[in-house]
């Protein structure tokens, strides 16, 4: 029995100049019941008409078109609504790949690669389930973001109106302590700059008394912010010189948000707020991936009133009303149960973290799909210095990949070619599997080089994480870090568990900062992880055990 969505249909316009394309497109989303066609129209100034009337959440825009073509109407419709998806559509050329990305440095968040004839397109199973899944699931982001910032300003509403509740009770105390502090001539001087000064620069005039401070937050995110509305991000902390191998979690903290334990006596790991960890994609690319860290929204969110502290009961209670979806991690020896396979799965439950261990890291391995190139981005820009060799598996066709190349060589600082046979590995160096070819790694020591092959698609993809990294499992044994960032489906989770069982370790971007949580959220809820951040805690992890500048 096929279920009934649980939400309004996502609202789409579909901007190509070609009328058989855009009457096939439209059939394909039209018969997708959770996707609404609200247009479908020839250029991108008929695109821009039919924006201001409001209510569009993705354009599948194309880039060649008469009157306006796509990269002019891109920056004009993200002016109108910072906030739509624009998801690229060119044929399979390499310039168009490579204005692909440039649009994506414009604000654009993802591409299709569209085939070069109607014949192709047709037929093309394929191009439909990615055009239909990328659409519904940069849709689902942005109303995700959405909600997060409607869930700010009701959080900057309630800490305006708990800060006006304090100031009559201050003032109260005020007319108390005023005559105490005139019956010296230095607490006469103060009571009478506190009188003239404005509440809201007013400093503590004794010991423990709360500042009043006007409260001010930012709350509007940044256009095109790829963020989740989950609260909750948790990373685990390197084990003690005394560690207890399965010591159970203990959250803390008080603003709902939780902490991990990794062995008894281990200080709780920072919980991170989602702004922290989101991006702008298309400053992402620009900007050569903007390191994370600082000015955390949900900090400014709070009141100014010290914390108080509360057991941790009632943190668990608190955690759980913010972020029902988010799963409660806990630490252990042992690995869970893969989750069933499928594309649009709802990863909930308690997910189990493996101890953190040092290894010795000879490779590192990375595996991305939907919102990878700006997630490879943010992770390879953390990592120059490392020795180690970095092998990528994108999901992405060919002529793409080249492109992803030469962008990660220009934006990154790390030197990336497209894998090929025979070619040797040398370490510091970025390996990207080449599109509708599974990347392998064959041979030991200083005679370990790049394989490819044509084997049937694993997951449903060419390439693959998974061969990738079984290969690589068989070539370094144990001594592999490895990354599963943002995508559909569940590849690299049965190569993640190889790499466990060899002794190596796995990291999964978080749910809040990943556009679709499928390929980490099956890393994660198999049990292989041992640790699971954020996109911008990801690198600085992986050099804590790989070393480098």
């Amino acid at each position: 029995m096929e279920e009934t969505p649980i939400h309004s249909p996502y609202k789409v316009l579909i901007v190509d100049d070609s009328a058989i394309v855009r009457g096939l497109v439209t059939r394909m989303m039209t018969e997708d019941e959770e996707i609404n066609v609200v247009g479908s129209v020839t250029n991108g100034e008929e695109a821009l008409a039919v924006m201001k009337d409001g209510g569009i959440e993705v354009v599948v825009l194309d880039i060649e078109m008469p009157v306006m073509d796509g990269l002019t109407a891109l920056p004009k419709l993200l002016e109108i609504d910072p906030t739509v998806r624009v998801i690229m559509a060119s044929t399979l050329t390499k310039r168009n790949a490579d204005i692909s990305f440039q649009a994506m440095t414009l604000g654009a968040v993802d591409y299709i690669p569209k085939p070069s004839s109607s014949k192709d397109l047709n037929v093309g199973e394929g191009f439909r389930a990615e055009l239909l899944d990328k659409t519904k699931a940069w849709a689902e982001q942005r109303r995700k973001m959405l909600e997060a910032e409607r869930a700010a300003d009701a959080a900057a509403a309630d800490s305006a109106e708990e800060t006006e509740d304090f100031v009559p009770a201050l003032a109260e105390e005020d007319n108390v302590l005023a005559p105490c502090a005139a019956a010296d001539g230095e607490g006469a001087k103060d009571a009478a700059v506190s009188a003239e000064t404005p509440v809201e620069n007013q400093q503590p005039l004794k010991p423990g008394r709360i500042q009043r401070k006007k409260f001010t937050a930012e709350l509007r995110p940044r256009p095109m912010q790829q963020q989740r509305p989950q609260p909750m991000q948790m990373r685990s902390m390197p084990p003690q010189p005394s560690p207890a191998p399965n010591a159970p979690s203990t959250p803390q903290g008080v603003d709902g948000k939780t902490a991990v334990k990794t062995s008894a006596g281990s200080a709780p790991a920072r919980a991170q707020s989602p702004a922290s960890s989101s991006r702008d994609p298309g400053r992402l690319i620009q900007n050569a991936a903007i390191a994370a860290g600082g000015g955390a929204k949900s900090g400014a969110l709070k009141s100014q009133r010290p914390a108080v502290a509360k057991p941790a009961t009632q943190n668990v209670a608190g955690a759980k009303r913010a972020a029902p979806a988010s799963p409660a991690i806990k630490k252990t020896a042992r690995g869970g149960a893969a989750p069933a396979p499928g594309k649009r799965v709802s990863m909930r439950g308690a997910v189990s973290l493996l101890p953190e261990k040092r290894i010795n890291v000879e490779a590192i391995a990375i595996g991305s799909s939907t919102g990878g190139p700006q997630a490879l981005f943010e992770v390879l820009r953390g990592l120059s210095g490392v020795r180690q060799p970095i092998f990528i598996t994108q999901h992405m066709p060919a002529t793409f990949t080249t492109i992803l190349s030469e962008h990660i060589t220009r934006l990154t600082g790390l030197k990336c070619v497209e894998g090929q046979n025979n070619m040797p590995i040398v370490g510091g160096q970025v390996y990207l599997a080449p599109g509708d070819y599974h990347m392998t790694v064959e041979g030991r020591g200083g005679s370990r080089h790049i394989m490819l092959n044509q084997n049937p698609p694993e997951n449903f993809c060419r390439p693959s994480v998974d061969p990738m990294l079984r290969s690589i499992v068989a070539s370094y044994g144990g001594n592999i870090l490895t990354a599963i960032l943002t995508g559909m489906g569940q590849d690299g989770m049965l190569g993640g568990r190889d790499v466990v069982n060899a002794g190596g370790m796995v990291v999964a971007q978080d749910e809040q900062s990943s556009v679709v949580w499928g390929m980490p959220g099956a890393a994660a809820h198999a049990g292989i992880c041992s640790a699971i951040l954020p996109i911008g805690g990801i690198a600085a992890y992986i050099k804590k055990f790989a070393g480098g500048r």
